[in-house]
């Protein structure tokens, strides 16, 4: 499949996000559709690893005490925003949701 900056822009890419990607791209190297298909990638390992921090919160809710409720709850809230840190969550979604609509 060849991944093309007209395709990404009709899906919603703005000019300054594919340049952003198309940047990365000629920095450490590869391809246009390789940046696509790894960042899609990270949004749904960040979309499952939310999934187990609120099970874990759930857990905690049901079975612990007061203070390691708002302890852990703290703790994964931080994990959270930390995780969002480390990748841009909007770009990551929208290589998602054009990856997804590509492959069905």
């Amino acid at each position: 499949m060849l991944v093309s900056e007209e395709e990404l822009l009709r899906s919603g890419f703005s000019s300054a996000e594919l340049q952003a990607v198309k940047n990365n791209v000629e920095s450490y190297g590869g391809t246009l559709e390789q940046a696509i298909h790894d960042l899609a990638r990270r949004f749904s390992r960040m979309i499952w690893i939310a999934a187990i921090f609120l099970a874990i919160f759930i857990i905690l809710v049901l079975f612990s005490s007061g203070i390691k409720i708002i302890a852990g709850g703290i703790s994964l809230v931080l994990g959270i925003g930390f995780m969002l840190l480390a990748q841009p969550p909007v770009l990551c979604y929208k290589s998602w949701r054009y990856w997804r609509a590509v492959q069905s």
